[in-house]
């Protein structure tokens, strides 16, 4: 189990081990729930006070600041898939529910120290097209305020400031959506939620077949715990490695110069005709890398699958193909990357080949398919 990790499928029900850790906020904070007819707990909890470390598209914003509004308030990193995908809704109940008094706020805790500068942040908020405020949580004082455990997890507060509703991980949208139009006719009941656009669409089921993946891979040593090379990590040494005849599921090796750092592990080999090369055994339908460059230099990543170029109906929306054929991921910012995305659920061995020297990979997560087809993108 990988704590802080986002689950796939229901929020609440059928959570394979490995997915587990986001769902215990709701546990945590003792919030029940009637999933047949969604409502609001009725034994409030009053929300904790907060304070972020910035805030992008507002002026700081505190609990009292909230008063007489419903705040939506969700967790989330630029590094993690689920997070990721959760980001229309939150778009959409914006763009719904803010002239009606909801108050929707991103509050971007990292993963990874990268992921705490403000700059990087601020170019994701861009790139998704977030307009909400969003809290920069890089020192986890939100976070800690929340006894929050995972991504993404989204809060309701009404307009007294009491905690009413908690919800980790991915699925049940159109419940949360009836759990906020609940919320704003508590604050005016003269609201109306009749019309077609206030009408949630309902979670499409996953598209078959669907399976359990391989966990998520955290790639440097202070997290990492699949590596199969004899002898381990040579932390904070620049060695060589080398591969390792066969591999068991989920297992990673790796083979040329590496230098394996807490969160990372960076290419070393100098030479083109000698490069640096990581496999894993896999089970998924989808792959996601997170990778950058130490030097903030462009560089491409190989990417092959079974010792093939990945077929055209398996490619990523990253992925690359070059003029001999191969296909490759071109790394051009630190960030979450989109390599695989098949046809159906498998198990397979991913290579991925770096040619020039410090490139970093941090992590890799597997998409099992059992996620709303929706939200597959």
């Amino acid at each position: 189990m990988q704590p802080g990790r986002p689950a796939e499928g229901s929020w609440f029900s059928g959570l394979p081990p490995s997915r587990i850790a986001a769902a215990l906020c709701a546990v945590l904070l003792l919030i029940r729930i009637v999933a047949a007819d969604a409502q609001i707990n009725e034994e409030h909890i009053a929300a904790s006070d907060f304070s972020a470390d910035a805030w992008l598209n507002s002026k700081p914003l505190s609990l009292a600041s909230l008063h007489g509004k419903v705040a939506l308030i969700e967790f989330w990193n630029y590094t993690s898939i689920a997070s990721i995908r959760t980001l229309p809704y939150l778009r959409l109940w914006d763009r719904l529910y803010r002239p009606l008094g909801l108050v929707v706020i991103g509050v971007h805790t990292p993963d990874f120290s990268f992921a705490a500068d403000r700059t990087r942040v601020a170019a994701a908020v861009q790139r998704f097209d977030l307009t909400f405020p969003i809290a920069i949580d890089s020192e986890r004082r939100f976070w800690t305020a929340f006894h929050n455990e995972g991504w993404p997890c989204a809060y309701l507060i009404d307009q007294h400031g009491q905690l009413d509703y908690s919800h980790c991980g991915e699925g049940d949208y159109a419940e949360f959506e009836r759990l906020i139009q609940q919320m704003l006719k508590q604050l005016t009941p003269k609201l109306d939620f009749t019309p077609a656009r206030f009408n949630p669409r309902p979670d499409s089921p996953p598209e078959q077949p669907c399976g359990e993946p391989t966990p998520d891979t955290y790639l440097g040593y202070s997290r990492g715990d699949r590596l199969a090379n004899r002898g381990g990590y040579q932390q904070l040494t620049s060695a060589w490695y080398r591969p390792e005849s066969g591999l068991a599921a989920d297992q990673f090796d790796l083979s040329g110069h590496w230098l394996a750092a807490p969160e990372n592990l960076q290419a070393e080999s100098p030479a083109v005709d000698n490069p640096d090369r990581m496999r894993i055994r896999y089970r998924a339908r989808s792959v996601y890398l997170v990778a950058g460059s130490e030097s903030g230099r462009t560089f491409a990543v190989t990417v092959s699958q079974d010792g093939h170029p990945i077929d055209p109906a398996s490619r990523g929306s990253d992925l690359k193909t070059s003029p001999d054929g191969q296909t490759y991921l071109p790394i051009t910012e630190t960030r979450l990357y989109y390599p695989i995305e098949s046809r159906g659920f498998g198990e397979h061995v991913l290579t991925l080949q770096i040619d020039r020297p410090g490139g970093l990979l941090y992590f890799l997560s597997f998409g099992g398919g059992c996620e709303p087809a929706s939200d597959r993108n």
